[in-house]
């Protein structure tokens, strides 16, 4: 196509409608026309960005494609816009795919001869600049909504897959059914009382779910007697918080509540296990799951004795603050029970 014809197709644009002739030339100059069928992609994804597109006729899709294979629309475009607009910026590679909806004809600008209009006709493309520049806010922003939806469902789906590991753990004995998803909803509603943010809430949840993990290589016999149990037995159950470490720690998207699980038995007096820490040198998360651990346990049937009530449940915990439990948390936990 020659220049008088692109020059033509340029004022059939909008946005050039007010733009001189010697720019028109300026910009006829360097475009290439090119036309696409339908269905036929233009960008795709992950490619070098090296040019950006003027529709001249027709109406594409921009698309960006996650790694569970969903495909999200970015926006639709027709007659007189723009796309592509990353090669102005950095050459890298492009972030989405971009398709055509309908027999479709673009202009293309390469990133090197962008830079001659700049220095030919640098008010034109300031007037580009700025409307590349609007399109990016608009999809960046769309973008960031579409990836934090996508990072609730993967939390969603990681909280899922948790809950069903923990239920077939707690299968092993009737007395710890619920117990684990208890602890989760009462670890979070005291992380939420001491102004944790989002992130470390879902943390506490996760750990809230996985603090008895390690319980799955503990007998069934030791955790159905109905007596005390022996030394032996208890060293046995003891060492559930290190053996639900070595359960997940290789699980990536874990690994934060790992500290949580190693420290929910320790004593705000230095007297738990598994490494006898104290005070403040327990994890802030595991003192937390502490309280609301023994909290669940008092008010459930277990095999060696029958449940307390709320209130006595609440003295036993205020009975024990300074020694099992960080006084802080528990006048914290006590000011949240109905």
């Amino acid at each position: 196509m020659s220049d008088t014809d692109k020059i033509k197709k340029l004022k059939e644009i909008s946005f050039f409608f007010d733009v001189s002739e010697p720019d028109l030339q300026e910009i006829a100059a360097i475009t290439t026309i090119r036309h696409y069928g339908e269905g036929e992609v233009i960008i795709e994804e992950n490619s070098q960005a090296e040019t950006f597109f003027i529709i001249c006729q027709g109406k594409i899709e921009i698309l960006k494609k996650f790694e569970d294979g969903e495909e999200f629309v970015l926006g639709v475009y027709s007659d007189g816009e723009f796309f592509g607009e990353m090669a102005i910026l950095d050459e890298g590679p492009r972030s989405a795919t971009a398709r055509a909806m309908e027999p479709t004809t673009v202009l293309l600008v390469s990133y090197r001869d962008f830079e001659r209009i700049l220095a030919a006709a640098p008010q034109i493309a300031y007037s580009i600049m700025k409307e590349l520049s609007a399109r990016l806010r608009q999809t960046g922003a769309l973008l960031v909504w579409q990836l934090e939806r996508k990072n609730r469902e993967l939390a969603e789906a990681s909280l899922n897959t948790v809950r069903a590991i923990v239920r077939a753990v707690e299968e092993k004995n009737s007395y710890m059914a619920g117990h684990s998803e208890r602890v989760a909803a009462l670890a979070v509603s005291l992380g939420r009382r001491m102004n944790l943010d989002e992130e470390a809430v879902h943390d506490l949840e996760l750990g809230g779910l996985l603090h008895d993990v390690g319980m799955i290589g503990v007998n069934d016999t030791i955790l159905a007697e109905p007596r005390p149990l022996k030394v032996d037995e208890a060293a046995v159950v003891h060492q559930h918080p290190e053996e639900g470490c070595a359960i997940v720690e290789e699980v990536v998207y874990l690994k934060n509540v790992i500290p949580h699980i190693l420290t929910h038995h320790e004593r705000f007096d230095g007297s738990g296990y598994p490494d006898k820490k104290a005070g403040k040198e327990i994890p802030l998360a595991g003192r937390i799951i502490a309280v609301a651990d023994v909290y669940d346990a008092l008010v459930s049937d277990r095999p060696h004795r029958k449940r307390l009530t709320r209130d006595q449940a609440l003295i036993h915990l205020k009975e024990h603050s300074g020694t099992a439990f960080d006084p802080e948390l528990v006048a914290a936990f006590i000011e949240l029970q109905p």
